[in-house]
């Protein structure tokens, strides 16, 4: 038996792709009956659009953005988001996630080998094999799952961008996530799963890209 999907691929990542891949997510949405969305959304921005486009359909939009830890180890705000657009959010039911731990670059191990822990070197290959916008998809399911917010015995659909390309969404996929603590995101029985790739981007990297992360002298 076998099922023939279409998959959405674009030339490169970035913020342009975003209403093209939400349009696709309605498609799919609509077609295995999903009942939970996570977007990668610091603004809260793409979010919203997530939101908008589905505010007719039985989903459950789940929004994952920067904690404090992140925000104001670099002199930002939290929480990001705030006046009228989290308020709007609010109306159309969006569950928030803004106190939940990212997995990479945030555990204690982190602090003292730098780029050699195991969640930072996976961070780096998913980032350079599959993209950013892939790699965030994955995480984003994950940490909702472990906040509770979406279900681990369902599929869901996780959405995500390039911020080094300006944000927004380029990627989105249908998964069945699972929890991280004691290891179940890769136990054979309840480990999480990859269902299907609605849209990604074919070119992972853009030469201006490169040139900013080499800039930063930040690794992937």
């Amino acid at each position: 038996m076998f099922q023939d999907k279409l998959t959405r691929y674009f030339d490169e990542p970035g913020p342009q792709n975003t209403n093209s891949v939400i349009e696709a997510v309605k498609g799919r949405v609509r077609e295995l009956k999903i009942g939970y969305v996570v977007v990668a959304s610091e603004s809260g921005k793409t979010a919203l659009k997530v939101a908008e486009a589905l505010k007719d359909f039985n989903v459950k939009v789940v929004c994952v953005t920067a904690y404090a830890g992140v925000r104001r180890t670099y002199g930002k705000p939290w929480p990001e988001i705030t006046g009228e657009l989290r308020k709007h959010l609010e109306k159309l039911g969006v569950k928030i996630l803004e106190e939940t731990p990212w997995i990479c670059g945030c555990t204690f191990d982190t602090a003292f080998l730098g780029a050699q822990t195991p969640s930072k070197i996976i961070h780096t290959f998913l980032s350079r094999a599959l993209g950013y916008g892939f790699k965030t998809a994955l995480e984003c399911a994950l940490l909702a799952a472990d906040a509770g917010a979406i279900p681990t015995d369902e599929e869901v659909v996780s959405i995500a961008g390039t911020g080094w390309a300006g944000g927004g969404a380029d990627c989105a996929i249908v998964a069945k996530s699972a929890h991280v603590y004691g290891g179940e995101f890769i136990s054979l029985d309840r480990g999480l799963e990859v269902k299907e790739v609605i849209a990604m981007p074919r070119l992972k990297f853009t030469e201006r890209m490169i040139e900013d992360i080499k800039q930063a002298k930040q690794p992937l």
